[in-house]
């Protein structure tokens, strides 16, 4: 279900070589190819022991959270709903949107529509709707699925894969689940790997989201702690980074940490900013 010690594959590109780390492979068909359900599986079963028989989740136009939800969930017997966002009109991510939805009804998820919206207003939207339907036994997941048995597993998957021998990382970075996980490898092994994070979407709290991720990661913030660098380009969620790429990369998330380590090998940034051997954790396909 879940594949431990994905590939890292070399490519030479642009005179250089940089190694990829495929964690779009973390996940065997029919479910999503997004390491991001590492740890779902182990926090569905714990929430069934407890008696929890209904997991709800508000999904987003291009996320595939609601995907690995519904997919895990029928596996483990659990019925899954999900907080389908409805807009007024057809955009750019209309057809994402569309085969995500193919998806949880491919897993007997139930759907459930609400004007799409802020997605942390519709998370409590949802939330209200599936506890008056579904009583004490459902419970809402949370945006994003920043789970810490999903940090755990992402470092487990560093050090088993040995990542700790690279000396610059490169991720996007959306909840900050990922990041944390490779941060807490980083800090296991020892390693004096840098990691660069980029944000799939513009913050207007980068010191926060900093201290979010080092929170998650197991680590006390503080100004000497410099193996982490927080990159803000000014994207917005749904901006689309359209690219060659050798390996199967997701436009609204990893291609946009792919491109900006590529801008940067171009504009001659490499020997100032990226010591070698780089990998690139790909999150997605």
């Amino acid at each position: 279900m879940i594949c431990q010690n994905t590939p890292i594959e070399r490519y030479e590109i642009d005179g250089g070589e940089i190694f990829v780390k495929r964690e779009d492979l973390a996940c065997l068909p029919p479910g999503p190819p997004f390491a991001k359900v590492r740890g779902l599986y182990s926090r569905l079963l714990k929430l069934k022991s407890k008696g929890v028989e209904v997991v709800g989740y508000t999904e987003t136009s291009i996320s595939m959270a609601g995907w690995g939800i519904s997919w895990m969930a029928h596996e483990l017997g659990i019925k899954a709903v999900i907080f389908n966002p409805v807009y007024a009109k057809e955009n750019d991510t209309s057809s994402v949107l569309e085969y995500h939805r193919s998806k949880w009804k491919e897993f007997d998820a139930e759907t459930i529509d609400i004007d799409a919206g802020m997605a942390k207003v519709n998370y409590y939207v949802g939330k209200k709707i599936l506890l008056e339907k579904f009583g004490p036994k459902a419970v809402m997941l949370p945006l994003g699925i920043p789970f810490p048995e999903t940090v755990h597993a992402v470092s487990d998957e560093f050090i088993l894969s040995s990542c700790g021998k690279f000396k610059s990382i490169v991720v996007c970075v959306g909840s900050g689940t990922m990041a944390a996980g490779i941060l807490s490898g980083i800090i296991e092994t020892k390693s004096d790997a840098k990691l660069y994070g980029v944000l799939c979407r513009e913050s207007n709290q980068p010191g926060f989201k900093r201290s979010l991720l080092f929170d998650k990661a197991g680590i006390v913030f503080n100004n000497s702690f410099r193996n982490f660098h927080l990159v803000d380009l000014g994207y917005e969620y749904t901006n689309k980074v359209e690219m060659d790429c050798p390996f199967p990369c997701n436009p609204y998330y990893d291609a946009k940490a792919y491109k900006f380590l590529l801008d940067c090998r171009k504009e001659g940034y490499n020997k100032n900013r990226f010591k070698e051997p780089i990998l690139f954790w790909n999150i997605g396909a």
